[in-house]
């Protein structure tokens, strides 16, 4: 896929978000890797249902900027640091829709052991510890996680989604918040019924082996 190409999926993406409630304002940044040394970015303080192609940000690796007239996203320091450690990734979101953040808020954790499909699709979802956003602190946060997880919840802040690609990216961030509205509803509906945990390990076996195949 070609550097226009992407350009316009980070737009059609940025609105996708903003339709779905999950960036309102100008919350949330996105981001995608452009080539082994290259990140195509959203500037900050741009609201993503409004974006236009021509206001992303080229950034390299080590955060210099390449081309762009706006600075890039505050956020950059967390999209690098999935970058430099997952070098498959070729997709950031970064989001705060309602749902999961009202779980990074109460800090409560969801539990991995109720919907296969989110097993399967997504896998285990960690809990980050606090880190002041758009600072150095949040990268250290996700640094336990990074390697084995695909979905990461900020604690107090949002949630972070990579891909393969921006679909797989912003699909996961639409699983998530799913996830996150039916356990939310389950909890005051009833009696929870987990996964037994042969059930769980044989959905994690599946699920492990599916991104050790696209190494996602």
């Amino acid at each position: 896929m070609n550097y226009n190409e992407q350009r316009k999926l980070i737009v059609e993406f940025g609105r996708r978000l903003y339709q779905n409630g999950y960036v309102p304002g100008t919350g949330g940044n996105l981001s995608c890797r452009i080539d082994k040394n290259t990140v195509l970015i959203t500037p900050t303080g741009a609201a993503k249902g409004h974006l236009c192609s021509e206001e992303l940000v080229l950034i390299d690796l080590e955060g210099n900027q390449i081309s762009g007239n706006r600075k890039p996203s505050s956020e950059m320091p967390m999209h690098l640091f999935v970058y430099n450690n997952r070098p498959h990734i070729n997709a950031v979101c970064h989001a705060h829709p309602p749902y999961a953040t009202a779980s990074s808020i109460v800090g409560k954790k969801l539990p991995e052991d109720i919907l296969p499909e989110v097993i399967l699709s997504i896998g285990d979802i960690p809990l980050t510890d606090y880190a002041p956003p758009g600072t150095d602190a949040v990268p250290k946060s996700l640094k336990e996680h990074i390697n084995d997880h695909c979905a990461f919840i900020l604690r107090n802040h949002g949630v972070l989604t990579i891909g393969l690609n921006m679909e797989e990216a912003f699909n996961r961030m639409e699983t998530v918040e799913h996830f996150a509205k039916i356990f939310y509803i389950s909890q005051g509906a009833g009696k929870i019924n987990h996964l037994d945990n042969s059930e769980v390990e044989r959905l994690r076996k599946i699920s492990k082996a599916l991104r050790q195949g696209n190494k996602s």
